[in-house]
């Protein structure tokens, strides 16, 4: 018995998609994994191209020829590209692989799963980019996020990051996983795995907020700036 793989329909009923992986098999995934993973690298290359993550980059014109500039701008959208398949890759393929060890629930039936979480990102991900496009100008936190709230009272700008890193996509991702994962045969009924998965966000939120720590703009200054002639 067949079912195709249809992302808004299961996005709104993990129980169902829960139920269908288990006793059917499933058509036409592998073209929606082309089509997310396509449409995330586009994403992240037109966020870069229209300015979003290129502060470090635009003060770099005046000290630079033209054509030093444009392959720094060049460098810049290679590295954005590259890390949009990094966080492409772990979100569907890295977090299914750490689920799949925490419940004992089969790698390839969580992919489907992880498949429409990195969707939710990525709709999150151009909801941001638009509200930022119509206002004309970024912001270094989340509307989506507790961040905006935590700049206005919190000094700490680890704790910044770290707020920042919850979101109402976050909140829905953990919903989402939660019933899929209480619907599985065979996983134990229990409120454990709401905190066990709770966790897991909560230790990623702060993983990643320890990376915005890592002064990655005064590297790439470093970097493009020995190559810079001087006369």
């Amino acid at each position: 018995m067949f079912f195709d793989f249809k992302f808004w329909h299961f996005l709104t009923d993990p129980q169902q998609l829960s139920s269908r992986l288990q006793t059917s098999e499933m058509r036409g995934f592998n073209k929606r994994v082309a089509a997310v993973f396509l449409f995330g690298i586009l994403l992240f290359a037109f966020r870069e191209i229209w300015g979003m993550g290129t502060e470090s980059i635009t003060p770099l014109l005046p000290t630079m020829t033209a054509t030093d500039y444009t392959i720094a701008r060049y460098a810049s959208l290679l590295g954005t590209i590259l890390w949009a398949l990094v966080y492409l890759s772990f979100h569907f393929f890295g977090f299914a692989y750490i689920l799949s060890l925490l419940t004992a629930i089969p790698f390839q039936k969580l992919l489907p799963m992880q498949l429409l979480m990195t969707g939710l990102l990525l709709i999150e991900k151009t909801l941001v980019l638009s509200v930022f496009m119509v206002k004309g100008a970024t912001a270094s936190v989340s509307f989506l996020s507790f961040g905006p709230l935590a700049v206005t009272f919190l000094d700490s700008y680890y704790l910044i990051l770290f707020l920042n890193q919850l979101t109402i996509t976050t909140a829905l991702i953990l919903t989402f996983q939660y019933r899929f994962i209480r619907s599985y045969n065979g996983i134990t009924e229990r409120k454990g795995w709401f905190w066990i998965l709770f966790g897991l966000h909560i230790g990623m939120a702060l993983i990643v907020a320890s990376m915005g720590l890592i002064p990655f703009e005064s590297l790439f200054h470093s970097l493009v700036e020995r190559g810079v002639g001087h006369e």
